[in-house]
């Protein structure tokens, strides 16, 4: 793979540096917080070398890449400016996509350094197991704070991320950060005294390894810093906003927030600590199964707080980690099971190395790349998952180590009890063994051997074939105005055929209507752009104006959703044109085949002008 051109690629397919608002990496995923994720190209961007896959949850849109994420994220990070905030707002998301995406957005920069301290624990946790370190010496004090470093100052990592992502000060939040740790605050709390700051008491609490305080006094930090920037008098605002912000944070911190958020942290350790004692083999039947589909949607992240949580009282994870373990160990079965099975060359390479992958824990090659895409080795992993799950959960399993589970981090299921370990290898040998006579019994369509390869994807060439049982298809114009060829347009994404060929319409009426009949595959909140999947096969986009997204719905009227059927000619939406044009924005329309490629060709019109309902384009 060469990096520098996997990232082009995707930066151009995902709609240029102007639609990014942020991009960070997970372990193997590129995560985007896009403007307007329509512009972005999926079935393209899965052609790209490289990219595994796509999947847009939580408010992200994610770009699957495997173990050379990190690689093709630096590659991209040099195309263009992505740290800072871009002009205009981003498309208003809901709010549990919001809130997924703010935890998802929080946990994933610091994920690195908790499991290199994970690691480093669990390799501390063998050379005891075989007598090879010396308890008492200095070797294993050194060893056992440094892999306690990212755990025990979890609450400043935090803090980074956590105003990186809600676009707070950085030095402020560490800052605060600063304060739940200090030695001095720490040893006043521990002396078993009464502590009250201001009059007021200060809650008994320990800080170090939490986590829903420090979230909690950044939030609050982000809206007390914009009220300080607001009201501070220009000549003196670099002196009185820090003054503000730190004399009304620490001692709200101190208070309230801190306190607030530990018992909280309190009681959803005690919940954690409930459901274990009571089902924990439901729990981890359910994790074990469940999680694949948690991944797809990005919600795997959200567990971060329940187990941080959990584990900052008890030192020990039995809620996620054990499901993990038996669901990374059956995605490795399947891509194995399918390597063995498949007549492809090159996607049994593939699988047997995704299976590896997957045994080490990391699966979203494997899901992505191999499960997901047969889609009943999928429902192989599910089963094998559920099985492995309850047997770990029946006799308790635990981990004593955060971060990914697999056969590389075994160590880490080693803890007081001598038969954790064994019946967390059990638990796997059942989840392997299960998943991957499934994956033979259930079997795949195996993928052909013919499958078009990397450069006759990314051809222009015209000699594809067409879908099955058309011949040619035609669309009516969708409005009334001046036609333009795509490459003219302003738009980049559009002007190079990136998301798909077509023709573009220069409006001189506010009406939009199908172009043709089918279903209404998508209504983009902000009611600037549609989707349709027409009944002949062809995909549809159309997009009124030039970054109209910023108009949040503005000016837009939509009398049609998602799912809705209608006819060529239908009206779908109706919008102003002299109050978007008097905002100064472009009303340029592209009307766009998505899916070109499964065409031998589309033509546009070769009129200058043209009317609502006669022919614009011609599909081959």
């Amino acid at each position: 793979m060469k990096h520098e051109s996997t990232a082009a690629d995707i930066l151009k397919l995902v709609g240029g540096e102007k639609n990014v608002d942020s991009v960070t990496h997970c372990a193997t995923r590129l995560r985007f917080n896009l403007k307007d994720e329509s512009i972005a190209n999926n079935e393209a961007l899965k052609n790209v070398p490289g990219v595994m896959g796509v999947a847009s949850s939580g408010g992200q849109y994610q770009v699957i890449i495997g173990n050379e994420v990190n690689n093709v994220y630096k590659a991209l990070a040099q195309l263009g400016n992505f740290t800072s905030q871009n002009d205009g707002p981003a498309v208003k998301k809901g709010r549990i996509s919001t809130v997924l995406d703010t935890i998802s957005g929080i946990f994933t920069p610091i994920l690195p350094a908790m499991i290199g301290c994970a690691m480093i624990k669990a390799v501390l946790l063998i050379l005891k197991t075989f007598d090879l370190v010396d308890l008492d010496g200095q070797f294993n004090t050194i060893m056992t704070f440094v892999g306690d470093a990212a755990y025990y100052f979890l609450p400043m990592l935090l803090a980074w991320s956590a105003a990186v992502k809600l676009k707070a000060n950085v030095g402020f939040a560490l800052t605060i950060a600063g304060i739940l740790l200090h030695p001095s605050f720490s040893a006043l709390l521990s002396a078993g005294e009464p502590v009250s700051f201001l009059g007021l008491p200060v809650t008994q609490a320990t800080y170090s390894s939490s986590v829903i305080p420090i979230i909690l006094a950044v939030w609050i930090l982000s809206y007390v810093e914009r009220f300080a920037e607001k009201f501070s008098p220009s000549v003196i605002k670099s002196i009185l906003k820090p003054l503000i912000v730190i004399l009304v944070m620490a001692p709200l911190t101190l208070i309230v927030l801190g306190p607030l958020g530990a018992i909280a942290g309190n009681y959803l350790a005690s919940a954690v600590s409930y459901v274990n004692a009571h089902a924990g083999w439901l729990v981890s039947g359910i994790i074990g199964g469940a999680f694949p589909f948690l991944i797809l949607t990005g919600m795997h992240y959200s567990l971060g707080p329940v187990v941080l949580t959990a584990y900052a009282q008890t030192k020990t994870d039995s809620i996620v980690g054990p499901g993990m373990l038996v669901h990374n160990i059956a995605q490795g079965a399947a891509a194995l099971a399918v390597a063995l099975r498949t007549k492809n060359k090159a996607f049994k390479q593939v699988a047997y190395s995704t299976s590896v992958t997957a045994l080490l824990g990391i699966t979203e090659p494997a899901l992505f790349g191999v499960t997901l895409r047969l889609k009943k080795p999928l429902i192989a992993v599910v089963i094998g998952g559920v099985i492995g799950g309850i047997y770990v959960g029946l006799f308790g399993v635990a981990r004593s180590a955060l971060g990914i589970a697999g056969l590389a981090t075994l160590p880490a299921f080693i803890t007081d009890n001598p038969w954790n370990l064994v019946h967390a290898a059990i638990g796997l040998v059942i989840s392997f063994v299960v998943t991957f006579l499934m994956t033979l019994i259930l079997g795949f369509e195996d993928v052909p051997e013919n499958v078009k390869k990397e450069e006759e994807v990314k051809s222009t060439s015209t000699n594809r074939t067409p879908v099955a049982g058309i011949s040619e298809h035609v669309l009516t114009a969708p409005m009334t105005g001046r036609v333009l060829e795509l490459s003219t347009i302003q738009d980049e994404a559009f002007a190079t055929g990136a998301m798909g060929k077509g023709i573009a319409i220069e409006p001189t009426v506010g009406k939009l209507v199908s172009p043709a009949d089918g279903v209404i595959s998508a209504v983009f909140p902000t009611y600037h752009a549609i989707g349709i999947s027409s009944n002949n096969g062809a995909e549809l986009l159309v997009h009124i104006g030039m970054n109209t997204v910023k108009l949040k719905g503005e000016h837009f009227k939509v009398h049609v959703q998602e799912g809705d059927v209608v006819k060529a000619g239908d009206l779908l939406i109706e919008f102003d044109t002299d109050a978007i044009a008097a905002k100064g924005f472009d009303l340029t329309t592209p009307i766009i085949v998505t899916n070109s490629n499964d065409f031998t060709d589309v033509i546009g019109t070769d009129k200058p002008s043209i009317t609502m309902g006669e022919k614009l384009i011609k599909i081959i």
